[in-house]
């Protein structure tokens, strides 16, 4: 199984996509509360500020690659990169994934996951900014966090658009 997704050339997921060849895809559930915590790591901090803790979030040692997991997400994919490329301002990341992991009660005695309690949910992106979906449901994640972090992703999703 692989995952793909994109990534500014500017942050930090990107330097360190490339610098380890690793990531870890933590899959947050439809939780307000979730929801904007996450919203929070993906802001650009300066080199070395742990956007974990910015977040009020827990790092969780992972099993196979060196980047974390995140507590609180209730499904992980540990991956290692296949390719990547830049194309548009953004950097594309394939993975494959080596490890997937979740907690023992999001899933049945057969090994399905109980939805109920995982609560999938996916990000809508731009031009949506800060919605999330799980099924016929959506939900406008705020921002807990106030700092110049924030006002440089708005101006990133805004040159996004420009250079479009």
């Amino acid at each position: 199984m692989q995952i793909a997704f994109t990534t500014s050339l500017a942050g930090h997921t990107r330097e360190n996509i490339l610098a380890t060849g690793q990531f870890v895809v933590n899959l947050p559930s439809f939780d307000r509360q979730q929801l904007e915590q996450v919203r929070v790591v993906g802001l650009p901090f300066a080199r070395g500020v742990n956007e974990l803790e910015k977040a009020g979030l827990t790092a969780l040692p992972s099993i196979k690659v060196k980047p974390p997991r995140i507590a609180e997400c209730l499904r992980h994919f540990e991956c290692e990169v296949v390719w990547t490329k830049e194309w548009l301002n953004r950097m594309m990341v394939v993975g494959g994934v080596i490890a997937a992991s979740t907690y023992a009660d999001c899933v049945d005695s057969k090994g399905y996951i109980v939805w109920e309690r995982v609560k999938p949910v996916a990000f809508c992106g731009a031009p949506y900014v800060n919605m999330f979906a799980a099924a016929y449901e959506t939900m406008e994640a705020g921002m807990p966090y106030e700092g110049p972090e924030v006002t440089a992703a708005d101006k990133s999703v805004r040159s996004y658009f420009e250079d479009m």
